[in-house]
């Protein structure tokens, strides 16, 4: 569910549901060029929504199914729509090669295109304000201990490999 909160003095005073149904949604994004259209990305797709008119279109599939479902959204300075999705799997090679990667695509979904891989789920990522580089976390694997391996944030470029599930760390 998506819900709109209205804020007085830090309280809410009113709930809005604007959409429900959803199959595990997590990334959401207003387009920057027109703040009336939201984009949502739920486990197995990524729509868009004109909150004026309630017209609402898929752009994309995703996978679905084991492992990590969160799908995060964000605009870049290049105005393509960017997400991540985590692997299926703690250590694995993929069936899908657009889990524990990065893709980009046009805000219509036209040019879904591999941005960067090796990820196993940079659930978070941002731009900085001055160079225009993505900086994602990614959580690496679990059941080595509480030190191994270390979450990571990096600086992803177009066309790199991060690495899993081949190494991790430095």
């Amino acid at each position: 569910m998506i819900t709109r909160l209205d804020m007085r003095d830090g309280r809410v005073v009113r709930r809005e549901n604007v959409l429900t149904g959803l199959r595990k949604p997590h990334g959401l994004v207003f387009d920057p060029d027109n703040q009336r259209v939201l984009y949502y990305a739920e486990e197995h797709k990524i729509s868009r929504r004109d909150l004026l008119s309630g017209a609402t279109e898929k752009l994309a599939d995703l996978p679905a199914g084991d492992g990590h479902f969160t799908r995060t959204l964000g605009f870049g300075p290049d105005r393509r729509l960017y997400v991540s999705m985590g692997s299926s799997c703690n250590v694995c090679r993929e069936d899908d090669a657009r889990r524990a990667a990065v893709w980009s695509l046009n805000k219509e979904g036209s040019d879904f295109k591999l941005f960067a891989r090796g990820l196993r789920n940079s659930v978070f990522f941002t731009w900085h304000p001055d160079t225009e580089q993505i900086w994602a976390t990614d959580m690496g694997r679990d059941l080595l201990g509480d030190d191994i391996p270390p979450d990571e944030v990096n600086i992803v470029e177009e066309g790199a490999n991060y690495g899993w599930p081949i190494c991790y760390g430095k």
